[in-house]
């Protein structure tokens, strides 16, 4: 099996070699430039698995590289992870949009940036048990169980009001929903957020839902996550049946018409994550920018 490449573009040479190392370590083939323009003239010859960018570099910086690269159906589909000193809103928003990972650089960098690359390549992380001096172990102090993780749903849809709308009614049965308004944005954010489930609308501005469909399927991050998709369209008066044996052979996990049946909807949902009614104030949820 091949092994997976990464590149890293940063100008601070220093920097992009101790990654380059690293990711070494990780048994990854890791490649190194010193400026955007070099960077993409690489990835247009050899298109790596990952990209690591700098923000701010020669040439383009990082998030200019990535804007650029999500044009392009070739390239599109690499993951990016950003590296950055900034931490204003605009920089994070950026970001957000482009399904971008942001780790900041500092002493700590390789502990922030490593779990995401293992992730987006698929590679797997050590276990890391409690250290035996660490406070409370296995000092009979009564510690709180771990709580279970949020089940999490991407809703991929061009109308703001829709995904909006489930998004409420979602969130009163325990459910972080997650929201792209685009099929690129979808595709981005389903590889960094790795939901359980994905709910799309089948037409959208820069690829319908079947292009959607065939990007999750083709990466082993995102090709198991049952996908849902809604759509309007009908033949006549009646129920597009070609259009539903096409996106169901292309992966999809179910097909709703529109106006959406919200109880329709949870009864797919219930096939893959639980949902329980919650009762009482809302609980506290990830913090999200």
């Amino acid at each position: 099996m091949p092994k997976k490449t990464v590149l890293i573009a940063d100008d601070d040479e220093a920097m992009a070699r101790a990654v380059a190392l690293r990711c070494r370590e990780l048994g990854v083939d890791a490649m190194v430039s010193p400026d955007g323009l070099h960077a993409y003239g690489f990835i247009t010859r050899q298109p790596p698995d990952l990209l690591i960018l700098d923000l701010n570099m020669p040439g383009a910086n990082g998030l200019n590289m990535c804007e650029e690269l999500a044009r392009d159906e070739r390239f599109a589909p690499i993951p990016v992870i950003i590296l950055t000193g900034d931490s204003d809103q605009t920089t994070l928003e950026r970001c957000e949009r482009l399904g971008a990972h942001c780790v900041w650089k500092g002493l700590e960098t390789w502990n922030h940036l490593k779990p995401v690359v293992c992730k987006l390549l698929g590679l797997g992380m050590p276990a890391e048990g409690p250290h035996p001096h660490a406070a409370g172990a296995d000092s009979g102090q009564a510690r709180t169980p771990p709580q279970p993780p949020w089940p999490k749903v991407l809703v991929v849809d061009d109308d703001p009001a829709v995904s909006k709308a489930i998004k409420i009614r979602l969130q009163a049965y325990g459910v972080e929903v997650l929201r792209a308004f685009n099929a690129m944005q979808g595709y981005w954010t389903a590889l960094k957020e790795t939901p359980n489930v994905i709910v799309l609308d089948y037409r959208m501005p820069g690829g319908y839902g079947n292009f959607l469909l065939c990007k999750l399927q083709s990466h082993p991050l995102t090709e198991k996550i049952p996908a849902i998709v809604l759509t309007g369209q009908k033949r006549g008066r009646d129920k597009d049946y070609f259009l539903e044996r096409e996106l169901l052979c292309l992966g999809a996990s179910a097909f709703l018409n529109k106006p959406l049946d919200f109880d329709a909807l949870l009864n797919e949902l219930r096939r893959y994550i639980r949902l329980e009614v919650y009762q009482g104030p809302t609980p506290p949820r990830p913090a999200r920018v």
